[in-house]
């Protein structure tokens, strides 16, 4: 109980924290150019089909996630956006297990309106310091506009394949939401966000690992708040693997963006 009680108290001082650090810049900020754990754009773990930035040719960030659960793991990651329609980047996951690289890259085939279609891929090389394990996720990826119970929200609808061993026929399934949370205090520029699941951030997470019983994910996101000319701040607050004592945590992140 001790545990749990503490975990509730990080969670919640940390979203004061992000609340406290953003009202006072919420007439600068932006709609769009925040990322999974793994650094790609999207919600917590489920990547949506909009590149980085989605409205700038090209846009550079680095970032950082610390993920509390058992013990603490580290993601630093650093994305590029590229031209509207694609991106690349590049995390490692450093955990008291090992090291882990991750590669993603994403491209935007067509875009409607609001609507988007992308494919993509996670590259892994898990456990480098004591011989490279491989595995890599192939998915396509659909982000529309839709609501959330009555909220209006940015939906995503994932479909994948996880090669790591054997091939079988195990398909990869996420959806992920996205709504303004209390649009009206926060001028839309804090959301809530959800995703769930059948795979996490890697074949084989420090925490949240969705291969027992899937996987349901929640945070709150500031969006990029700017800083300087071409500047911009992002930070999530996250709980991950809510439902399942074996995997639950805590995410804290930020994003530092660039656009040239």
């Amino acid at each position: 109980m001790k545990g749990k009680i503490t975990l509730t108290a990080v969670l919640l001082l940390s979203v004061s924290m992000l609340l406290s650090a953003a009202l006072p810049l919420l007439a600068t900020g932006t709609a769009s150019g925040n990322n999974t754990i793994q650094g790609v754009n999207g919600y917590i773990v489920v990547p949506s089909a909009e590149p980085a930035w989605n409205g700038s040719d090209t846009t550079v960030t680095t970032g950082y996630s610390a993920m509390f659960g058992g013990s603490v793991s580290h993601m630093p990651y650093l994305q590029i956006g590229l031209d509207k329609q694609a991106e690349i980047a590049i995390a490692a996951e450093i955990s008291g297990t090992g090291l882990d690289l991750l590669l993603n890259g994403k491209w935007r085939f067509t875009r409607n309106g609001g609507s988007s279609l992308a494919i993509g891929f996670n590259g892994q090389l898990l456990d480098v310091t004591a011989g490279i394990d491989p595995a890599v996720q192939i998915y396509g990826v659909s982000t529309f506009t839709s609501t959330f119970i009555d909220w209006p929200a940015k939906t995503t609808v994932l479909l994948g394949y996880t090669i790591d061993g054997p091939l079988d026929s195990n398909i990869d399934f996420g959806m992920g939401f996205q709504t303004p949370l209390l649009k009206k205090y926060l001028n839309g520029q804090v959301d809530f966000v959800l995703d769930y699941g059948n795979f996490s951030y890697s074949v084989s997470p420090s925490v949240a690992n969705a291969g027992n019983r899937g996987m349901l994910n929640v945070g709150f996101r500031l969006l990029p708040v700017r800083l300087g000319d071409g500047l911009y701040l992002s930070s999530d607050v996250r709980g991950l693997d809510v439902f399942d004592a074996s995997g639950r945590a805590l995410s804290v992140a930020l994003g530092l963006s660039y656009q040239p």
